[in-house]
């Protein structure tokens, strides 16, 4: 949730009814999931601004960043009210109609994720076996295990608009599950390092 923390101050501003009230609110809402699954705002978010438009306008960027960031890590309900309640004081009603929006969108929420850009699908399971080969009817003469490895990853395909899965099926002895392993540690050190040098 470290992605959020910077974005509470702004979506705190939802909790002033003096500021924000509820039917901005719900247009600001209603444009934030239209954004983000459609592409196209309802309202002018220039027709929302009353007293305060560097605030409203602050509030909708934070709004629209919180939400991608909610349906990227598909987030669960008590982790979304946990943020708006506890980490951002807004009022159970409104972090109600905030959730509704975003149970209601969740699904368009991913699969708009999933079509940004042409990239390699994301692995979000693996299965395994091990299997071991005996050469003759000796134990001591053997190849050792091998295993076999199933990744599955889900992508975005537009000719059906859904998600898709596909498996992604290979075999191999453990000087390679190693060599892999170690691998997947090094892609994932770097991403840790380039992430903290942005953010």
């Amino acid at each position: 949730m470290e992605n959020l923390q910077k974005y509470k101050s702004s979506v705190s501003t939802a909790k002033n009814p003096t500021i924000v009230n509820d039917e901005v609110f719900k247009k600001l809402l209603e444009n934030c999931f239209h954004v983000l699954t459609e592409k196209k705002e309802i309202h002018s978010v220039s027709s929302l601004h009353n007293s305060k438009p560097d605030l409203i306008t602050e509030l909708y960027a934070s709004l629209l960043s919180i939400t991608s960031e909610f349906a990227r890590r598909s987030s669960s309900k008590e982790e979304i009210f946990a943020f708006l309640q506890e980490e951002c004081g807004l009022s159970s009603q409104r972090a109600n109609i905030y959730y509704d929006y975003f149970a209601k969108n969740k699904q368009r929420l991913e699969i708009s994720l999933l079509s940004i850009g042409n990239y390699l699908p994301h692995l979000i399971d693996v299965k395994w076996k091990i299997d071991y080969i005996v050469k003759s009817s000796e134990v001591d003469a053997s190849e050792g295990p091998l295993f076999r490895i199933c990744l599955i990853g889900q992508q975005y395909d537009s000719a059906v608009d859904e998600k898709v899965l596909t498996n992604y099926h290979f075999t191999c002895n453990s000087v390679e599950l190693l060599d892999l392993i170690h691998k997947l540690k090094d892609a994932a050190r770097h991403c840790n390092t380039i992430t903290q040098r942005l953010f």
